[in-house]
């Protein structure tokens, strides 16, 4: 048995990493409800926007390159993971759901189709990195609540790349969050994209249990049954819709990032719950091993006391 310094002191450092991990879940909590709530304050701007998209497609067909399917060479995968650890199998189950994406994808076996990679989140770049994936950007330290300027140099570059033909699909791999106990890997391509891609991810925003779940599910916007309204553009309905279209598919990455953002911040917080539950029931152990301990230690001296007792009797 191990003597009384040693487990008291083993159970004060349990105690210590126990005091850590519970402040480490208050903190990743109140970060996963304020990415939550950037990412909710975000969706009334895009539904509006959607709306618009929609009712003036209801006048003219809608011209964008970015919706217009073609040949696919190139496939651009946005891999999103965090920055930091200590979040559980946060980052594994992205890498997973990537890799099981590259197993399964239809343009596998192309040999004329090649696959790059955007990684985001030191994290994901080390992973492509120690896969040899050809990795075409690299961003790291969004912070626990990205804003849009961050995003924005991301966002232009998955745009312009498929304008300009680098590649010809974009997919991304980041987390759904579902509930604070659920995130769930998923795979969604945002360009070539149309209005449902976009509503979708919009909608999905919204948690299915919790705080905000009772937000629910948007109404319709931006179909085509919407009622005909006369517009009027300046300078040409062209010109509106070129610039409406790409700050749409910005706003459903920068939803998408908030979203792994609040992903990560949920399984930290369960990670570290689970981490001081751990703790105090390991401090709990050493507790009663220290003093069944102390107890032999006692009643080793009063045998001893009592047999010197004897022997001089």
């Amino acid at each position: 048995m191990e003597s009384l310094q040693t487990i008291k002191s083993r159970r004060r450092a349990v105690q210590n990493i126990g005091q850590i991990t519970r402040a480490m879940e208050v903190v990743s909590a109140t970060k996963m409800r304020r990415a939550q709530e950037l990412a909710l304050a975000s969706r009334a701007y895009a539904f509006l926007a959607l709306e618009i998209l929609g009712r003036v497609s209801a006048n003219a067909p809608i011209l964008s390159p970015l919706m217009a399917a073609r040949p696919i060479a190139a496939t651009a995968l946005l891999l999103v993971a965090s920055d930091r650890g200590l979040a559980g199998s946060f980052n594994t189950q992205v890498f997973r759901k990537m890799e099981e994406l590259l197993a399964t994808d239809e343009y596998r076996t192309d040999a004329d189709h090649r696959f790059v990679v955007i990684a985001v989140g030191r994290k994901a770049i080390r992973y492509a990195e120690k896969r040899n994936w050809n990795i075409v950007a690299r961003f790291e330290g969004f912070g626990d609540y990205a804003d849009t300027e961050e995003i924005t140099p991301l966002a232009d570059l998955l745009v312009q790349g498929f304008v300009d033909g680098s590649w010809d699909r974009v997919m991304t791999i980041s987390t759904h969050f579902r509930t604070t106990l659920r995130q769930d890997p998923l795979a969604r391509q945002i360009l070539p994209t149309d209005m449902a891609k976009i509503r979708e991810t919009v909608d999905e925003i919204v948690p299915e249990h919790g705080r905000f779940a009772e937000l629910g599910k948007s109404p319709e916007a931006g179909g085509r049954n919407a009622e005909p309204i006369e517009f009027i553009f300046e300078p040409s309905p062209a010109e509106a819709l070129a610039a409406l279209v790409p700050h749409l598919i910005r706003m459903q990455i920068y939803d998408l990032v908030l979203e792994a953002n609040a992903s990560e911040h949920s399984a930290r917080r369960v990670a570290m719950k689970n981490a001081s539950d751990n703790a105090d029931d390991i401090s709990g152990k050493l507790l009663i091993e220290f003093n069944k301990a102390r107890q032999a230690a006692i009643t080793k001296e009063l045998i001893e006391i009592t047999s010197t007792q004897s022997a001089l009797a």
